[in-house]
């Protein structure tokens, strides 16, 4: 190698090498992956807030009127008696392991959350699929 192309690569794969661990450093952090999942896959899991605790099991899945879909919340009741249904929307939950985690929403936002009344909305079958974020 003459010592002229010597004195220009030489700089260039140095600044090749110092720049490569600054640009993976600067690449954007990835988003959830949405994944399909069955309506009967769901059904029962435990819904849990951002520390682990279980605020209750899905009791269904509905589609709303102008396309969304939410998963139903049983919220207070005795064995099943006087419970009543708050809506999540799937973009507020993710699948973490064999659970339903809320993410970004207070616990407490439920127990001050409109009951959901059937209204307005379709439940859907156990044999559909639908796409929900998982951590």
């Amino acid at each position: 190698m003459s010592d002229n192309l010597k004195r220009h690569l030489l700089p260039a794969l140095i600044l090749l090498a110092l720049a490569a661990p600054l640009q993976a450093q600067t690449k954007a952090p990835t988003a959830p992956m949405a994944n399909p999942v069955r309506v009967a896959d769901l059904l029962d899991l435990p819904i849990v807030d951002e520390t682990k605790s279980t605020m209750g099991r899905v009791r269904g899945v509905v589609r709303t009127d102008d396309g969304k879909i939410q998963l139903l919340l049983p919220l207070g009741g005795l064995f099943g008696f006087g419970e009543r249904l708050v809506p999540i929307p799937i973009e507020n939950v993710a699948l973490s392991g064999p659970q339903v985690m809320v993410l970004e929403v207070p616990p407490d936002r439920f127990q001050k959350s409109a009951t959901w009344y059937g209204s307005k909305s379709v439940t859907l079958a156990p044999g559909e699929t639908i796409s929900i974020d998982r951590r």
